[in-house]
């Protein structure tokens, strides 16, 4: 029976990061605020890490960076490798050290969002001879960091509502 449950949870969290992935990138859908969009599949990937077991997670963070590196033209492998180690981690912290909770996922989520951003800022933009760098570190990558995070909240609920009505049923 849990297999059954964690095969149904595998396949709608496959449908939400592909219907999140789709609307991410369909124009005019989300408001781009200053020219930025948000990446909607980090939160994606940051909160089904803390809910399910690392293997789960590491697909998941496989997935959602590969589809970040090929939908958002930045260099591939960049959030490919970083999202499939850090999910892997925080699915066996998740599982053996820290309780699930909103906070929890909150700090994780927010200090990984601005953490995966920042370097790719400093590895991909920082080297150039961009004037006026700074500058679009503030107008650019600072953006995108909180409208990201303002996803964050909202899918750790529905991710968390879903997983406890798979598990209860």
């Amino acid at each position: 029976m849990e297999g059954r449950f964690k095969f149904l949870r595998f396949v709608a969290y496959a449908i939400e990061v592909a219907v999140l992935y789709v609307l991410s990138g369909t124009p005019g859908f989300l408001p781009e605020i200053l020219g930025v969009k948000p990446l909607l599949l980090l939160p994606v990937a940051i909160t089904i890490a803390v809910f399910e077991s690392e293997v789960t997670a590491m697909i998941f963070g496989v997935i959602c960076g590969a589809l970040c590196d090929i939908g958002f033209s930045t260099d591939i492998g960049f959030y490919t490798i970083s999202l499939t180690l850090l999910c892997f981690a925080f699915g066996y912290c998740a599982r053996n050290f820290f309780v699930t909770n909103f906070v929890n996922a909150m700090v994780i989520g927010s200090v990984t969002t601005v953490a995966l951003i920042f370097i790719h800022f400093l590895i991909f933009t920082a080297g150039s001879d961009m004037p006026n760098l700074w500058g679009h570190f503030a107008r650019h990558y600072i953006i995108r960091i909180l409208y990201t995070l303002l996803f964050l909240p909202p899918l750790f609920w529905f991710n968390r509502l879903f997983r406890s009505s798979m598990v209860e049923a």
